[in-house]
């Protein structure tokens, strides 16, 4: 009986030890030094400058896909299909999904339709232009709200 409780007294310390070890043990974790920490609340930042040449788009990287694609069942805006390029913001397999951002889009005011590619996916369209300047200007319009959004070109 002694025997068991001194394995068992033994076994307890030694568990107690590496878990006072492993708690005291200093973390290793990358510590980043902030030098305008030690600067005054009361001290102001020189102002830069703004660029002289802003370009006219986003610095987002561009994002297009040609794909050959129809108007999905039920749909009838069939003037979007004569242009080349569309916003895309949203892509579904459930044509439910497809709908019923379509339905949120145009009660926002957008000509938006839904069209279904060759691999049955479906691609929720929110504006069709003929120039792709005008769909990469819709894009940056809409990123805040649709910051996924990208061109679909009519691959015909």
């Amino acid at each position: 009986m002694y025997f068991i409780m001194d394995k068992t007294l033994r076994l307890f310390l030694f568990v107690a030890v590496v878990g006072m070890t492993m708690i005291s043990c200093k973390s290793k974790q990358k510590v980043t030094e902030i030098k305008s920490a030690t600067v005054p609340a009361t001290t102001v930042a020189p102002v830069q400058e703004a660029p002289k040449s802003v370009t006219p788009f986003s610095t987002q990287p561009e994002v297009t896909r040609s794909e050959s694609f129809k108007l999905a069942a039920g749909e009838t805006n069939s003037a979007a299909m004569s242009k080349k390029y569309h916003v895309q913001v949203g892509a579904f397999s459930n044509h439910d999904n497809a709908r019923n951002l379509r339905a949120k889009l145009e009660a926002e005011g957008n000509n938006a339709l839904v069209v279904e590619n060759e691999n049955g996916m479906l691609r929720v369209i929110i504006a069709s232009f003929d120039e792709y300047s005008d769909a990469r200007a819709k894009i940056d319009q809409i990123r805040s709200t649709y910051p996924d959004a990208w061109v679909l070109v009519q691959k015909k």
